[in-house]
């Protein structure tokens, strides 16, 4: 068999391999198309699973399918994606709109670069999607935390409630009651006084919850931004120290080099130390860079270990 000969131009092998990755990505939409078509139409009489069996078909290869062409059928992104990243995606959180997800930039948090999926490596994909999982852990465990709190609230309303309807009926008993004696009258003025104090302390429950809902949108809002813009500032200073390294490799005994290196060193140590106690100052924790990459804590409130290195 004659085999074509490949080219030795790199743009047109990398071309050549983009337009295979989305023929595969389209192959996935049309083959989970099919699939589901015989499923639900019992085309195979019952025998779903003999059937892929007697096409040599994976099973598990084949519900994958299935569910890509479910979630993405709509998406015409999805032929510029590789097999891969198909099924990367169908572990996303049911919250996610797949359509949008694809379409739009996403931060990769190693790198603070921001990337559509066609542009990410599977790598980078596994990475957003990380982040993806646990803001929205985040997220639930935050709205956990205020329906907890606007449960216990309204538990107390309701006894308010409860109580306040025991001194009406008292208090109209009393108003019906005619000549009523020094003791029923000063019994009549301390249950109007209970009333008015349980009707303030029911309003103020209820401006509480308010307050508190806001209070934990704000909080959720601000925590999501703080998790992204470490992660930004961290991705962009790896990925730049990485680019500054491969050039200074280059001219290591470079006068002007080491001089550069030398002042953006000090710049840098001194920008790293004041935003480092400018952090500790608001959580109340002494923060300290030791060996290893760790950030330690001295005098803190409560232990705390943040471990710094990248895990996958």
């Amino acid at each position: 068999m004659t085999q074509l000969a490949l080219s030795t131009d790199l743009q047109v092998i990398t071309a050549e391999i983009n337009s295979y990755k989305q023929i595969a990505g389209q192959s996935v939409y049309e083959i989970g198309k099919r699939l589901k078509h015989v499923k639900e139409n019992d085309l195979a009489h019952g025998q779903f699973g003999e059937w892929l069996d007697s096409i040599d078909f994976n099973h598990s290869t084949a519900n994958k399918m299935m569910r890509a062409y479910e979630e993405f059928g709509n998406s015409e992104s999805i032929p510029n994606l590789g097999t891969a990243k198909i099924f990367e995606m169908l572990s996303l959180p049911e919250s996610i709109d797949r359509t949008e997800f694809i379409e739009q930039e996403h931060t990769v948090p190693s790198t603070g670069e921001s990337k559509k999926v066609d542009e990410m490596t599977v790598k980078e994909l596994r990475e957003v999607k990380k982040s993806l999982k646990e803001a929205e852990k985040s997220a639930e465990e935050a709205e956990k935390r205020a329906k907890q709190a606007e449960a216990e609230r309204t538990l107390a309303i309701q006894e308010h409630k409860q109580q306040q309807e025991k001194l009406l009926n008292q208090i109209a008993e009393l108003n019906k009651k005619k000549g009523r004696s020094k003791e029923e009258e000063e019994q009549f003025g301390r249950l109007i006084k209970d009333n008015a104090e349980l009707t303030a302390s029911m309003r103020m429950l209820q401006q509480e919850m308010a307050e508190r809902n806001l209070t934990m949108e704000k909080q959720l809002h601000d925590l999501r931004k703080l998790q992204e813009a470490l992660n930004k500032t961290r991705g962009v200073m790896e990925s730049s120290f990485g680019t500054a390294l491969a050039h200074l490799a280059g001219i290591p005994d470079n006068k002007e080099a080491i001089e550069t290196v030398t002042i953006f060193w000090r710049h840098i140590t001194e920008s790293l130390e004041r935003n480092r106690k400018e952090f500790s100052q608001i959580i109340g924790i002494e923060l300290e860079v030791l060996e290893g990459g760790t950030v330690s804590n001295r005098n803190a409130r409560s232990p705390i270990i943040i471990d710094a290195e990248t895990r996958e």
